[in-house]
Order: structure tokens, then C-alpha cells, then sequence
């Protein structure tokens, strides 16, 4: 069975969790043979066997453009072979043998199995990515091949909910601007980190580090990610469990769309609803509250919908 230990070896869980989790980088420039991971899936042996047997579509990219897509690996094969960085998601969903990880991940972590999913990179030649920042955490493992990193942590934004690209380049979700302490730089600052990355190497980074990476060779990546849930996310879903245990709460909100003053009957029956809950939580133990909001939440199936997609140009970009 593979499990997290073994993905993340020579560094142990325990020392993950106690010197690293969650916002301490972690490189480990060289590894060991991966068997168990070649084991329970070994379609991982090469990036063409992978790309052959998978059978969702696959998002390609280059630095500096073309981007593209192809619906299946097989489709993709041709353009890989031409250059283009291969990025296939939720691989466990093809791949089951990914899934005791998942698993496994979920307990160490204290999160959701939805949180987690398994990513792919693959590339021959020459490649990599332009610079952005992810809002998820990633544990990347080079296969084969060589990757250099260069990294520098996001200090213009807190806590991301989006990927973010440097400025010039049009934002996934434009509200991460306005989330931002200052504006994003153009470029990685000069003196970022930089890391050359060779088999069995695993990379962790937390959630918001710019990053741009340059592969050479016939590379293969495989990436555990984790994203969320937030508190946010947590707490709205929570909350409108309770709240549709009231029918009044179940009423659908007519009016809200009219331009003139019909518009006020809906806002004072909004104000009536909320005038009700304040009165209800007047006294309540902040604790109690928490207890009780989590308690509506189911944590095994929880979504991490509230990501917004990706736009067309963000896509391309990354």
C-alpha cells in the first residue's frame, strides 16, 4: 500500500509535521527509487505509458505560448513529443492505486480526502512554467528528468484563494488584487531560491510562494495537492445547514432583482430574518457556536467548490 512515508521519503512524517506543516518549504534536492509508488501505479514508469492510459483531458503549455488542450493523453502524445508541457488532474481518479495516499495524506493532515488530489507533469526537451503563486500546498516528486526551481515567497497577498500571476498577466479571479497588501511584482525578485531537482527529489511547498520552473530532459512529475477547505467556505456551509432547518430560511427571495423601491419588501424580510438570527445568537458561547456549526458539516464529502475556475487566459498562462 502506498503511503505518505513513503512518498515523501528520506523526510518523515514526524518531522513534517513537527519542523514544516504548513508554511516552512522543504526541499529534498535528491531521492530514492520510488518502487512502491512505480508499484501501485506503474504507468508511472515512463511519461508516454502515462499519457497512454490516460483518458481525460490534458492541458498543454510552453513557455511563452502556444497553450492548448487535447481530450485524452493518447491525443496528447503528439504535442509532447513537440515541446509542450503535459498537466494532467485528479490522476487518482484514473490511477487508483493513488488513492491509499489520499487516504493516508487525509489522516496525517486532519483533512478531508476531497481536499486532496494528484497532479502530473510531464515534458521532453526543454520546458517549464512562467511565474505564478498557488493557493493550494504541493508535494511534487521528480520521477525522471531535472527540474530547476527558482521560489520566493508571496508577500504581497495572505492566505490566496485563487492561483495569482505577476502583474501584466490577467488574474484567474480579479478579487486576489484586491486581497493584496501592494501590487504583484512583474518578475521573481532577484534574490529567490533556487533548487535543481533530480530523481526521486521531492519538493513542499506551502500555499502562496511564486514560483517559475525550467525542466530538461524526459521529465515526470507527480504532484500531492491540497486544497483547503478555508474557514469561510467552512462556516457558509455550516451556517446555511442551520439555517434551512427554518422554513422561513427555505423561502425563496422574491423581489430581489427589482430596480425601484418593490425592492424594499424583499430587504425588510431579509432584515426580519437576520433581526431573528441576532436575536437567537444574543448569548451564545462562541465555542458552543463552533461545536455546533462544524457538527452540520459532512467533512468526508466536503467540497472545495468555492475555488473559483480558472479563466481562459489564466489557463494558458500557467
Amino acid at each position: 500500500m502506498l503511503n505518505l512515508e513513503e512518498f515523501i521519503r528520506p523526510l518523515s512524517v514526524d518531522d513534517l509535521l513537527k519542523n514544516i506543516w504548513p508554511d516552512e518549504l522543504h526541499v529534498s534536492e535528491r531521492g530514492p527509487q520510488r518502487s512502491a509508488l512505480l508499484e501501485a501505479v506503474p504507468e508511472l514508469a515512463s511519461a508516454e505509458q502515462l499519457l497512454t492510459h490516460y483518458k481525460r483531458p490534458v492541458r498543454l503549455t510552453r513557455r511563452g505560448g502556444p497553450h492548448a488542450s487535447a481530450p485524452t493523453g493518447v491525443d496528447a502524445l503528439p504535442a509532447y513529443r513537440a515541446g509542450f508541457t503535459c498537466v494532467l488532474l485528479s490522476v487518482e481518479e484514473i490511477f487508483p492505486g493513488l488513492k491509499d495516499l489520499i487516504a493516508d495524506a487525509a489522516r496525517a493532515f486532519g483533512l478531508p480526502i476531497s481536499s486532496f488530489k494528484c497532479e502530473a507533469f510531464c515534458s521532453t526537451g526543454s520546458s517549464g512554467l512562467n511565474m505564478h503563486s498557488d493557493f493550494d500546498l504541493n508535494f511534487a516528486l521528480l520521477l525522471q528528468g531535472r527540474k530547476r526551481w527558482r521560489l520566493a515567497r508571496n508577500e504581497t497577498i495572505e492566505n490566496q484563494t485563487s492561483i495569482c500571476f505577476g502583474r501584466g498577466v490577467d488574474q484567474a479571479d480579479p478579487r486576489q488584487e484586491g486581497y493584496a497588501h501592494s501590487a504583484f511584482p512583474e518578475a521573481m525578485p532577484e534574490d529567490c531560491a533556487e533548487f535543481e531537482i533530480e530523481p526521486g527529489g521531492l519538493l513542499f511547498m506551502p500555499r502562496g510562494w511564486w514560483h517559475e520552473t525550467y525542466s530538461s530532459g524526459d521529465c515526470l512529475q507527480v504532484n500531492l495537492t491540497i486544497k483547503g477547505p478555508h474557514w469561510a467556505g467552512l462556516f457558509s456551509r455550516a451556517l446555511e445547514s442551520i439555517l434551512l432547518e427554518d422554513p422561513r430560511w427555505r423561502k425563496y427571495a422574491y423581489g430581489i432583482s427589482y430596480p425601484d423601491a418593490r425592492r424594499d419588501v424583499a430587504v425588510d424580510e431579509m432584515a426580519a430574518l437576520l433581526e431573528d438570527l441576532q436575536r437567537t445568537g444574543d448569548g451564545l458561547d462562541v465555542r458552543e457556536l463552533a461545536v455546533r456549526l462544524l457538527a452540520h458539516i459532512d467533512l468526508e464529502n466536503i467540497s472545495v467548490g468555492s475555488q473559483r475556475k480558472e479563466s481562459k487566459s489564466a489557463r494558458e498562462e500557467r
